[in-house]
């Protein structure tokens, strides 16, 4: 017979804090996914889109990433999910080659909505 206080806590629950070896992987692949969004990325499809939200998930395995897309962008948010699920390899391999981890996360986009403002760069940095 087990006991319920002597079960280990699922990874992730509201119990845990954040380790800080966590907060630093989210933070350096916050920083190396903008670059890529930044640099990397020349899809035309793309203009216009900016990385909103980024949050890694606390087994590792996954980020979802928010973004946003400029009011003016000639792309439809469908376009622009697909084009983010199709450079979702290359951006994971990107972070494969820059990075030291075990496991490189899978990506999940989330459209957020339209930008108000589309001429500030302030999601993508």
């Amino acid at each position: 017979m087990s006991s319920s206080r002597n079960r280990r806590s699922r990874p992730g629950s509201s119990f845990e804090p954040v380790s800080a070896r966590h907060l630093r992987v989210q933070s350096t692949l916050f920083q190396d996914v903008s670059l890529l969004f930044r640099d990397a990325l020349s899809d035309p499809r793309l203009e216009g889109v900016r990385l909103a939200s980024f949050e890694l998930t606390p087994d590792g395995r996954l980020i979802h990433l928010g973004y946003t897309l400029a009011s003016e962008s000639a792309s439809s948010p469908r376009e622009v999910q697909e084009t983010l699920v199709r450079a979702s390899g290359y951006l994971r391999s990107q972070l494969a080659q820059h990075l030291d981890l075990k496991r490189v996360p899978q990506l999940r986009f989330t459209f957020l909505g339209l930008a108000l403002d589309g001429g500030e760069e302030g999601g993508a940095r």
